[in-house]
Parts: C-alpha cells; structure tokens; sequence
C-alpha cells in the first residue's frame, strides 16, 4: 500500500481520514476567556524566551492567565456540534508572557494545560506547549445566570473564579468581580500584537542523533478578532507549587487588570520566523 492511500492531516493516519485527533487548517474558534493581567519578575520571563525573542521593550514583567471555555472546529468539519460535540467542546488554562521580536511587541505562551486530546496535538500544531488538565469556570454558561433563581445577571457587582488542575495538583486559581461593561477597545496588549511559539519534534534516534527532527520558531497567523459582550473588573491570581511544573517561577508581584472576552477568530496557521539546528538539553 503506498502513502498516499492513506488519509489523514494527523495521525492515525487510516483509509478515510476518519481517525485522526486533528483535522487540518484553517481552525475556527470560539471562545469565552477569564483573563487575568499581572506583573512578575522579567528575569522569569527571560529564561523563558529562545533566541531571537527579548523581553517586552514596553512591559519587561507583563503576563496573563487566561482561563477559556472553548469550541474548535478545523477544515471539513464544521458540522461537528451536530454530529459529536465531544470532539469540538473544550477547557483550558494558559500562562502567557509578553515579548517582542525585531523590534515589534510580540506574546508566547509558555505554559498551557487542556481536556481534550484534539485540542493538545492541535496546539503542537501551531507550538502550543499544550499538557492534559482539569479546568473549571464560573464563568461557563453566563446566559444562563439571569434565569438562575439564585443568582444575579453578570453585571457590576458579580464574582466568578476559574481552577486548573492536572495529575491530583492544582496550578492555577483566578478570579474577578466585575466592575464595568468594556469595549475592544478597553483591551490591553498582547491583544493586537503578534504570537509567537515553537514547534518541537524530538529526536528518538539509537544511534546517538539528538539533533530534533524539527525546531522552528514559528508566528501564528490569525483572523480579525469578534468580540462579544466584554466585561471589566478586579481581579486576582495564584500560581500554585508543583512537583513537575515550573510555572510558579512567574509569581505575580501585582494586577494590572481583568476582564471577561467572548471573542471569536479562524487560525490560518503558522509562520517560519526561525529555524533551528538544535534544541533544548534533555
């Protein structure tokens, strides 16, 4: 059989293409974020920049928490809520810092867990450092708040707090109280600057090549953003000690702000920025 009796944009590659965990580009996505703006140490965030990305030239210490309730649908597939929407509903929580490149203002993420598989080998797509968690949000279903006996609308006044969780520890806590309705245009950067990330394929070679198979520092290419009602407030967050995470290294020293962002957006895929013939130590 040859190769190209096979179908599939990823693995398990299979006669008719349907047992792959991702389809191919361009992936569409909705999203209902809780984000969180904080400072912390620039030195933290250094360690975690490889060439050719710098610090922020704007905000050296600038990072985000953002906790999203998602739907992702790819190529060919954007049925999928009708058919298994298993296969497209998702959590996550992400730790993202800000950068720069060449000069221009510039975000990574650096460190960002989820609950679904498709979700995680997409992410790897497009350089995502996506590992399996656990997220739950208060936020979820705010439609639904104002037909909740006990609970008010979200407006001014209401509390919400989002939890990450992965392998029995908790990482991650957030939080907001809502102030104030917002505008797009309330939004702080790195929304409207660039996203960066690097793609990784390790080597497994027996006979000693550790070179990886691929190591490329890519830029993720976007459409315009969709915004839904957006919701400003106080917010607060917690990097929580782990025994095989790193992320707490990024202790907020103070908030810088929160919101609430319905938004929604296509991702056309990736970029080449750089190319490496090396990679981390292991």
């Amino acid at each position: 059989m040859s190769i190209a009796d096979l179908k599939g944009y990823s693995v398990p590659f299979s006669p008719r293409g349907d047992s792959q965990v991702a389809g191919a580009p361009p992936w569409h996505f909705g999203v209902d974020v809780l984000a969180v703006n904080f400072q912390t140490d620039p030195e933290q965030i250094r360690k975690l920049l490889p060439e050719p990305l710098e610090l922020s030239r704007e905000n050296p210490g600038g990072a985000y928490v953002w906790f999203g309730d998602w739907q992702g649908l790819w190529k060919g597939r954007e049925d999928m809520l009708s058919l298994n929407p298993e296969r497209c509903l998702y959590t996550e929580c992400l730790i993202g810092v800000r950068c720069s490149h060449d000069g221009k203002e510039g975000h990574r993420v650096v460190y960002i867990w989820v609950d679904k598989d498709f979700s995680m080998m997409r992410g790897w797509f497009m350089g995502f450092p996506k590992k399996i968690g656990k997220v739950a949000l208060g936020t979820t279903n705010r439609h639904l708040h104002a037909l909740n006996p006990g609970m008010p609308a979200c407006g001014p006044g209401s509390k919400y707090a989002a939890v990450c969780e992965a392998h029995c520890e908790r990482l991650v806590t957030a939080s907001i109280e809502v102030t104030r309705e917002a505008s797009p245009a309330d939004l702080p950067k790195p929304f409207g600057t660039e996203l960066y990330h690097t793609i990784h394929y390790p080597s497994a070679d027996v006979d000693g090549n550790t070179v990886p198979v691929a190591h490329q520092l890519i830029q993720t290419v976007s459409s315009k953003p969709q915004f839904g009602q957006i919701w400003e407030g106080k917010g607060e967050v917690t990097l929580h000690t782990a025994q095989f995470d790193e992320h707490y290294d990024l202790q907020p020293t103070s908030v810088d702000s929160a919101f609430i962002i319905p938004v929604g957006f296509s991702i056309l895929g990736n970029k080449l920025v750089h190319s490496y013939d090396y990679g981390p130590e292991f």
